[in-house]
């Protein structure tokens, strides 16, 4: 298998985030890579959403209830509507599995990023997030870190 080398910060498409039950269609959503971790190269990665159902814009970072999210405003390009971090969708990505989905064309890398004070502020409202579990905190703890985030 081919090597996929994802970095924090970056932003995929991904074809088949999910399965529409009702039209039989898989549905595309943005993730945002949160973090990688050194030793295995699994990732913690969170979706973009453009319904708000209960995120705010002010204050951009928002713990709920009913959610909790960032919001990134109009990052432009691929994500043209105001948009969200959603923390509820932070998940763990195996680097298999990333390569698997990038070699059937599931996901794509694209050629866009948020700014790099705008992707701290994603990091340390994460940070402070319930929907994330010990190990992801600690691995975009590190990220942060890496990057300066005050």
């Amino acid at each position: 298998m081919s090597k996929v080398t994802a970095v924090e910060g970056q932003i995929w498409r991904d074809d088949c985030y999910y399965f529409d039950n009702v039209t039989g269609e898989c549905k595309r959503k943005f993730v945002l890579v949160l973090a990688v971790d050194s030793g295995s190269s699994d990732l913690v990665t969170a979706v973009f959403t453009s319904k708000s159902h209960g995120l705010v814009e002010n204050p951009a970072c928002f713990l709920g209830p009913p959610r909790a999210g960032y919001y990134v405003g109009i990052p432009g390009d691929n994500l043209p509507l105001q948009s969200w971090v959603e923390f509820s969708s932070v998940e763990t990505l195996d680097c298999d599995d990333l390569a698997i989905h990038v070699k059937s064309g599931r996901k794509r890398l694209m050629n866009q990023s948020l700014s790099a004070s705008l992707f701290c502020a994603v990091l340390r409202c994460v940070l402070q997030s319930p929907d994330i579990t010990r190990r992801q905190s600690r691995w975009v703890g590190d990220t942060a870190a890496l990057l300066n985030c005050a």
